[in-house]
């Protein structure tokens, strides 16, 4: 499995893929190998739907069952054995609404943060859209004040663009930039200066500071950038506009944002608040005051 795996990196690589997907998609890989105890391309049709099996009687997650099948089609695919995966159903992820926090909520949350460093870091996340990743591979040279932008290099896709500064986060940044002299990184490890800090450290400084604001949403690093897109809709920016800030390739990823709009932006009025009279009066304990009548 070694050489495969070998492979299967420079090939990822070749293609753009993210250090985090190439190191999901060869462990997966790694996992079916192990399980029969031999090269993933001496299996058959049937042991590979037999893999598949094993896993849903584990009662593995539609999320893990996805990842593992992207991995070995893209394993078998590499090696022209795409036929493997012909006659199976192909496991989507699912979708689901992701967890977005109130302008109030990230308001709290940002004020949390007693370091500068950690509160530059989250606040550039929410009000730039970025990924956790993209924030921590910026550089000094990756900003322009003259324009108030943030050129974001190598994101998903390995894909670059142009994102807002804001001027808070500005301010934030230029009172960092005097105290901590960053050379390269922006946010440098301090055990090593020439290395950018590790996403794990960054997400646990986050969950902590959600549990000690006080808000029970289970909101990630990510949960900012999902709040950056929803709060610019909700303030009527043009949804192309904020596809291309969130360096979306296909305006099907950024129409999720539509489904996470507070219903007070869209300006829509339930049927019930038409009706005049307080439904919480009753005539008897066990009858509901039902006479109220219909606003013109």
């Amino acid at each position: 499995m070694g050489k495969i795996r070998s492979t299967m990196i420079a090939d990822m690589k070749l293609h753009g893929y993210s250090e985090q997907t190439i190191n999901i998609y060869t462990k997966y890989a790694y996992e079916y190998a192990k399980f029969y105890n031999k090269s993933p391309l001496e299996t058959s049709l049937s042991e590979l739907k037999s893999f598949f099996y094993s896993l849903i009687s584990q009662g593995k997650s539609p999320f893990i069952l996805h990842f593992y099948y992207c991995s070995l089609k893209y394993l078998f695919t590499m090696y022209n054995k795409n036929y493997m995966f012909q006659s199976m159903v192909p496991i989507k992820r699912p979708t689901k609404v992701p967890i977005v926090l109130s302008m109030e909520e990230v308001q709290i949350l940002l004020n949390q943060f007693k370091s500068l460093r950690n509160k530059l870091i989250f606040t550039i996340i929410y009000f730039s859209g970025l990924r956790i990743s993209e924030a921590l591979n910026l550089t000094i040279n990756d900003f322009d004040l003259h324009r108030n932008t943030i050129h974001v290099q190598g994101g998903k896709g390995n894909k670059d663009r142009i994102t807002i500064l804001s001027k808070k986060a500005k301010c934030l940044l230029q009172l960092y930039l005097e105290r901590n002299k960053p050379t390269t990184f922006l946010f440098p490890s301090k055990k090593y200066p020439d290395k950018r800090l590790h996403n794990r450290h960054i997400q646990t400084i986050f969950k902590r500071a959600v549990i000690e604001s006080g808000i029970s949403k289970d909101a990630h690093v990510h949960t900012l950038r999902h709040s950056f897109a929803t709060h610019l809709l909700e303030k009527n920016t043009n949804i192309f506009y904020i596809m291309k800030l969130l360096g979306h390739s296909s305006i099907q990823s950024t129409l999720i944002y539509l489904h996470m709009q507070s219903t007070d932006s869209l300006n829509i009025v339930s049927p019930l608040d038409s009706f005049e009279g307080d439904l919480t009066n009753h005539r008897h304990k066990n009858q509901l005051e039902l006479d109220f009548g219909i606003a013109s």
